[in-house]
């Protein structure tokens, strides 16, 4: 299918982007925003409206394509892409985007988005919000030319078989900790509820109690609003607050841990970035101390690593290292989409628990594109995205994934 033209919108975001060490410092919320100065680089405000851009691939037969250009919440965090506008966006993809795609005969998916993410435009790679974007384009103008759906393609270009089990999905709470935890509840997500815990003195507690407290709140709301059936799968993400509350002194983090994980029982618990060390050996050393304590203490809870795996080289790494019990593909980091499949695929082939994450401030088409990923590759869990109101990101992620489940058994059938 031949690209006629490239054509570039602006457009918004799911949510915001955050100076996360300006917040972790201990930054004043006001109202929606933060009081006081940035100190990330790229950041104007401490918050600040996420930018995202559509680049949309007009075909040949007159159908449309398209594909959304996004950063996480936390740009510049963990060596990710830095805030940027969609003005700055449009320039880099009209300059090197457009010349080389307008006029392609786009045939697969694999091979085209390999190419286009590790092509070098004047000695370096385009930034990752461009290359996610413009790779999800591929994949749908792929899925136009051969009359199926984006799954389809994943799973016929990289020789998976189709499996019409769903994956769960994860929901998290933002800041409005109770009032989104009973949403998730009410609409029985999978996995939930992450928390956002990214301050000791006002979200962990210096002794961990307040988080404490609040987890049992949790697990007791449950079973006192929820179906009896059911049996969510417990994450939070406490951004190395945990380190940070017992000065990185690993034993007394295990010994908390076990007691989160009590408050948990019996649901099964993941923690994500229970310490943050400030750089990948010490980081992975410390989460495999962290696993062997808790193997000797007879614990089930399971860790998650998020930051220092955000590549595709970075996430085998942590893979062949056993450092984590589970991998979060933080989709939006990746660069190019093809990169998530093989992450995913990566950490399944080496029994390593495989979450497709990403970041709230995702887009609706971004999302979609996701899921499509995720019911052909099958990781443990997908995200809810975007946004932090539960609903919206949830409903789009689970809408998409029942009607691709539905016609793909439609198919399997020969019904259609």
């Amino acid at each position: 299918m031949k690209v006629k033209k490239v054509i570039c919108s602006k457009i918004m975001t799911g949510f915001y982007m955050d100076d996360k060490e300006a917040i972790k410092r201990g930054a004043e919320p006001d109202g929606f925003v933060y009081k006081g100065e940035p100190v990330t680089k790229g950041f104007k405000t401490i918050r600040q409206p996420g930018q995202a851009v559509s680049v949309m691939f007009v075909l040949e037969n007159g159908e449309i394509a398209y594909g959304d250009c996004a950063v996480a919440q936390y740009a510049a965090s963990g060596g990710r892409e830095v805030p940027n506008t969609a003005e700055a966006l449009i320039e880099v993809i009209e300059k090197y985007v457009t010349p080389m795609f307008e006029g392609m005969d786009i045939k697969e998916f694999k091979s085209t988005a390999e190419n286009f993410d590790r092509k070098l435009f004047d000695g370096v790679q385009l930034p990752a919000s461009i290359r996610y974007g413009v790779t999800q384009a591929i994949l749908e103008t792929v899925a136009i030319e051969r009359k199926i759906t984006m799954a389809e393609v994943v799973i016929d270009e990289y020789g998976l078989e189709i499996d019409l089990t769903p994956v769960r999905i994860n929901a998290q709470s933002g800041d409005e900790r109770y009032t989104n935890v009973d949403k998730m509840i009410l609409k029985e997500v999978g996995m939930m509820p992450h928390g956002l815990i990214n301050n000791v003195k006002t979200k962990l507690g210096e002794d961990g109690q307040i988080f404490l407290d609040w987890v049992k709140w949790v697990k007791n709301r449950i079973q006192e609003i929820g179906d009896p059936n059911y049996n969510p799968v417990m994450r939070y993400d406490v951004y190395g607050c945990m380190g940070y509350a017992f000065n990185d002194d690993l034993d007394k983090v295990v010994e908390y841990l076990l007691k989160v994980e009590e408050a948990c029982s019996p649901y099964t618990v993941f923690i994500e970035m229970p310490i943050d060390l400030k750089s990948n050996d010490k980081q992975l050393a410390g989460f495999r101390y962290l696993r062997k304590k808790l193997d000797e203490a007879g614990s089930k809870l399971k860790l998650i690593i998020d930051e220092y795996a955000n590549t595709y080289e970075q996430i085998v790494e942590w893979v062949d290292a056993k450092g984590a019990d589970m991998i979060q593909v933080k989709t939006i980091d990746l660069g190019g989409i093809n990169n998530i499949i093989e992450a995913v695929l990566y950490c399944k082939k080496h029994g390593i628990i495989a979450y497709q994450g990403g970041t709230c401030n995702e887009t609706d088409k971004s999302a979609r594109v996701c899921v499509n990923l995720a019911v052909a590759t099958k990781p443990f869990a997908m995200a809810g995205k975007p946004g932090m109101g539960v609903d919206e990101g949830v409903m789009i992620v689970n809408n998409e994934q029942e009607r691709l489940l539905k016609i793909l058994e439609a198919k399997k059938n020969n019904l259609v």
